[in-house]
């Protein structure tokens, strides 16, 4: 799976965060993840500019005998040194969880 997430800092961040993305069957078992610094380590989150956008791009591998069916992507940030993740914030800068879902991605033949 190839996907780009498009990233945008709401504050200066003093940290160099860690992004996760994974992909998730109906029963919410693993079985696709990548753990990476944004941009391949070229650009850290501690230098991002608050309302820059960041197109940031990751490849997911997964089995080639994952069964046809409904997956979904999982994706969010934390700090390497605690495994503390970012909280994730609605439309009215409210905390709503600590990873962002993303449903509808289906396996075909």
């Amino acid at each position: 799976i190839n996907l780009t997430i498009n990233w945008q800092s709401l504050a200066p961040m003093r940290e160099d965060y860690t992004v996760f993305v994974q992909v998730l069957d109906a029963q919410d078992r693993l079985v696709g993840q990548v753990d990476a610094w944004p941009l391949q380590g070229t650009y850290p989150t501690s230098q991002w500019t608050p309302g820059e956008t960041i197109a940031d791009p990751y490849t997911i591998q997964l089995d080639s005998e994952l069964p046809m069916g409904e997956y979904r992507l999982q994706v969010g940030m934390y700090l390497l040194a605690t495994l503390q993740r970012l909280p994730v914030l609605n439309v009215d800068g409210v905390a709503v969880d600590d990873k962002f879902l993303m449903p509808g991605l289906a396996v075909v033949e």
